[in-house]
């Protein structure tokens, strides 16, 4: 996550080669290329942003201007590219889990973004009023850009890895930073007489010992530029190995100590502190240092000469990677605590209302079940979420074994049977419409309002947001998305390492866990899920899916209002109001539970009804 300001002050000192020719299109060959993927994500986002905007795409619309697809294409051109300006793409890294360590800074980050979000919203309703001055409009444009769209890093991964890049991409076992490290030094004792790049915008890989031929190019300062003769690339470099001889040391530990220290001195300040061959002896150095030993390199050895391993990460998400490894490992994030923490994707939603991952939320703990069994952990996961403008927690409910085997035939009969696979569409929208049915169904159970049949085809279509009702329904649509894919991921993983329920504690659910985990893996890449739709109608109208979504909301709007009868008959006593743990708003007490009779075929799930419909 790097030293604030390391770069711009080291650069102002004098100690970067800013704006520097480091290719030429058809030219000599210049280096081995070891990309930092989760930086390289975000520049890319960056590239079709701005292509975006030159087309005029861009508007009021609510988030980025680039679509996932926008992303995945300008990852493989900008890596083809590099390749023609004589760069070798040697490896790319993806994180697979970030140290417990960092745990207090990504809750820091987590909440910068949710106050963010907050005062975007509000800009943004300015906006369309038409109240917003010249310097607002300014601060709109940048508070969106802050507004990463949720899963980007996850769709680059998947792009390159459906890309020829594929062969060169990998999800660590551990932070990327490491990797990335350790594979410019790998490639320095290979190949002695060439040069090694890493290319970031994280300044920890300039601090880390990478290797006297290895240099770190800035992906935000690189730029293809033009002469008379052909074109080529400009970026600025860092040489670290040079960087420490000019100031006698034997890397760039000590001065980056000082530097994140000491924020509002000079740089030449601090190397003056330098007293070469002798090093800090406090214990806050130490620990500094300890964290910039990269000791991965057996990791990276096994990772790359074990394809099973390998593919086995590559099936995981980093959060989701991050959550297995606590369970295989039996270490939480947090010292002292015995739940397994995972921090979701930060999704845009309306920050005056509770957060849309309670959207999913049934799915998820049985994705968590399911992980906890095949690592035969009695751990509590707890989620950490947006809540107001600020971060929450919500600790996952435990799922028992006969819920957790009627769960598991729910699912594998919603998507199998009903309305949604019988509508003579696309695989994509089948799956799109498959899923708005679990939102719905999930709207009785969070009792959230129903929204209308237009809304619901705004969300099928894909398209951008101007209103922050729609806003909300979109971040619905994207949790329940994510929440499944979750749960694939979990299946998947199980499945190819312990096999499910080895015990034969459940053999009632073996059936249903295979033919959901078939079904699952149907499911559409993030890049053509959520690519916008203008063509949905084409096969099915407009008036089809209307009439669809509307049944679909009549089986919940009949099943709610039969809750509320039933509420009624009983006449309790008058209710006590309840403050919403995430927004602290008031609530009334929920509504009764189905009966015995019904409960036994719903359980608390109201999507069960919507499969038959």
């Amino acid at each position: 996550m790097g030293i604030p300001g390391f770069f711009s002050r080291m650069t102002a000192a004098g100690y970067a080669d800013t704006t520097k020719e480091i290719g030429r299109r058809g030219g000599r060959r210049q280096a081995h290329a070891i990309i930092d993927g989760p930086a390289f994500a975000y520049h890319v986002l960056r590239i079709a942003e701005n292509r975006a905007n030159s087309h005029g795409l861009a508007g009021t619309w609510i988030g980025s201007a680039a679509s996932y697809a926008d992303c995945g294409l300008a990852a493989v051109q900008w890596l083809g590219e590099l390749e023609d300006f004589g760069f070798v793409v040697d490896t790319i890294f993806f994180d697979g889990a970030l140290p417990a360590s960092k745990r207090a800074t990504r809750i820091k980050r987590l909440t910068g973004l949710a106050v963010d979000v907050d005062l975007y919203r509000r800009r943004h309703e300015k906006l369309l009023l038409s109240r917003a001055s010249d310097g607002e409009l300014a601060e709109f444009r940048r508070t969106q850009k802050d507004l990463v769209p949720p899963f980007l890093v996850q769709a680059v991964q998947e792009a390159l890895l459906s890309s020829r890049f594929k062969d060169v991409v990998y999800c660590c076992p551990g932070e990327a930073d490491e990797f990335c490290v350790a594979a410019a030094r790998k490639a320095c004792m290979i190949h002695p007489d060439e040069r090694v790049a890493i290319f970031t915008n994280d300044s920890d890989l300039a601090v880390f010992d990478s290797g006297k031929q290895t240099k770190i190019v800035l992906l935000n300062t690189y730029e293809i530029c033009m002469d008379d003769t052909s074109e080529f690339t400009t970026a600025t470099v860092f040489w670290p190995s040079r960087i420490a001889a000019k100031i006698g040391c034997p890397d760039l530990i000590e001065l980056a100590f000082y530097l994140y220290q000491n924020p509002s001195d000079s740089v030449a300040k601090l190397v003056s502190w330098i007293e070469p061959g002798k090093l800090p002896r406090d214990r806050a150095f130490r620990k500094f240092s300890d964290l910039y030993q990269a000791a991965v390199d057996d990791k990276l050895v096994v990772l790359q000469r074990k394809q099973s391993e390998r593919q086995l990460l590559l099936g995981l998400d980093a959060r989701i990677s991050e959550l297995v490894d606590q369970v295989k490992t039996r270490t939480p994030l947090k010292n002292g605590s015995s739940d397994f923490d995972i921090f979701l994707p930060f999704l845009v939603d309306d920050s005056s209302k509770a957060s849309a991952w309670r959207i999913g939320s049934f799915v998820r703990d049985v994705a968590y079940k399911i992980l906890l069994d095949a690592g035969g952990c009695q751990n509590a996961v707890v989620e950490h979420k947006r809540a107001g403008n600020g971060i929450s927690t919500r600790k996952a409910t435990s799922v028992g074994d006969p819920k957790l085997q009627s769960e598991l035939l729910r699912l594998s009969t919603f998507f199998t049977i009903g309305s949604s696979w019988e509508l003579p569409c696309t695989a994509v929208e089948r799956w799109r419409f498959a899923i708005i049915k679990l939102v719905v169904g999930d709207f009785m159970r969070e009792e959230i309002w129903l929204p209308s049949p237009e809304e619901l085809i705004l969300a099928l279509r894909g398209y951008e947001c101007t209103y922050w009702t729609h806003v909300q329904l979109s971040a619905y649509f994207q949790s329940m998305y994510y929440s499944i894919r979750m749960l694939l991921q979990v299946m998947r993983y199980v499945d190819r390492t312990t096999g499910f329920d080895k015990n034969d504690r459940l053999p009632k659910a073996k059936k249903p866990f295979k033919l959901l985990l078939e079904t699952l893996d149907g499911m559409p890449c993030m890049a053509n899920f959520f690519r916008p739709n203008p063509g949905m109608e084409k096969v099915v109208s407009k008036a089809e899916w209307t009439a669809r979504l509307d049944g679909c909301l009549q089986v919940v709007e009949r099943l709610w209002k039969s809750q509320q009868s039933k509420a009624d008959q009983k006449k309790p006593k008058k209710s006590k109001k309840i403050y919403d743990k995430e927004t602290g708003a008031k609530k009334l007490k929920r509504m009764a539970t189905v009966d015995e009779q019904e409960e036994d075929r719903l359980a608390g799930n109201p999507f069960a009804a919507l499969a038959r419909e």
